[in-house]
């Protein structure tokens, strides 16, 4: 019975999270907090301390990334909740929410965006680092599986299962400056600055950076700062994609196949 409630706790905050993620770019506390409570809950009523520590280590991870401005608040704090509330109590339930919702996402996106960006006007100059940065990455990443089916390491069709959505990461990441410049760089005054802003790369004044020692993310203390040296505009990433709906499609495929990665690995 608990762990149907857990399940129905985990579809309804996810599928919440996912509709505003992408109405509004931001999965809000009152989705999260809800979620990592009950989750807690049912988790000590259950004895599931494996939920409890997957959550903690779940948190101290993405908080990094979070940190660097690669993952949003919401984000963390939705994954963290899941953790709390995986029905199975297992690890292959996270690692395929996490596998399925990085994996969708990552062929999702570089295909929408390098559309458009092509129908706006590709320029190869502007991206010719990230082009050869990509080559360079594909070519370990094919030698790496190819390595790994060779030796009996994974199967074929594992390896297509991964490669495919990492190939497809790699075009992002060859168009990843022109993708950027023209699709999440926005220049806005320091009025503007709402929580979670992440700092653009590049395009703001040495100075800028220097007052902000390299911080991806910038708040209210950084705001004052810029304001007390002069600094009246500043190029952050708005718009960013939503990653919500691609974690909803993750627990999904963990409810009905929650072992789906480990699978991946067996010979």
């Amino acid at each position: 019975m608990l762990v149907l409630i857990q399940e129905a706790i985990l579809l309804v905050g996810t599928a919440l999270g996912a509709i505003t993620d992408t109405r509004t770019g931001y999965i809000y506390d009152w989705i999260t907090y809800p979620m990592i409570g009950l989750g807690v809950i049912l988790a000590l009523f259950q004895q599931q301390w494996n939920n409890l520590l997957f959550g903690a280590v779940i948190f101290a991870v993405l908080f990094i990334a979070y940190y660097f401005g690669k993952l949003g608040g919401g984000d963390v704090k939705l994954f963290v909740a899941i953790a709390f509330l995986n029905p199975q109590n297992e690890l292959g339930f996270l690692l395929t929410t996490v596998f399925i919702a990085a994996m969708s996402a990552m062929v999702f996106y570089p295909v929408y965006y390098t559309i458009k960006y092509t129908r706006k006007g590709f320029s190869y100059e502007e991206n010719k680092e990230g082009i050869q940065k990509a080559l360079l990455f594909g070519g370990i990443i094919i030698a790496y599986f190819y390595f790994l089916t060779i030796f009996g390491r994974m199967g074929i069709a594992s390896v297509e299962i991964i490669i495919v959505p990492l190939l497809f990461g790699l075009l992002f990441m060859a168009l990843q400056k022109g993708i950027t410049s023209n699709f999440f760089e926005k220049k806005i005054t320091l009025k503007e600055i709402t929580e979670e802003e992440v700092v653009a790369e590049g395009k703001n004044s040495e100075k800028v950076v220097n007052l902000i020692k390299g911080k991806k993310l910038i708040g209210e203390k950084e705001v004052k700062l810029l304001a007390k040296n002069g600094i009246k505009t500043i190029y952050v990433l708005r718009g960013l994609p939503p990653f919500g709906p691609f974690i909803l499609l993750g627990v999904l495929v963990a409810m009905f196949y929650p072992d789906f990665v480990m699978m991946l690995f067996r010979v």
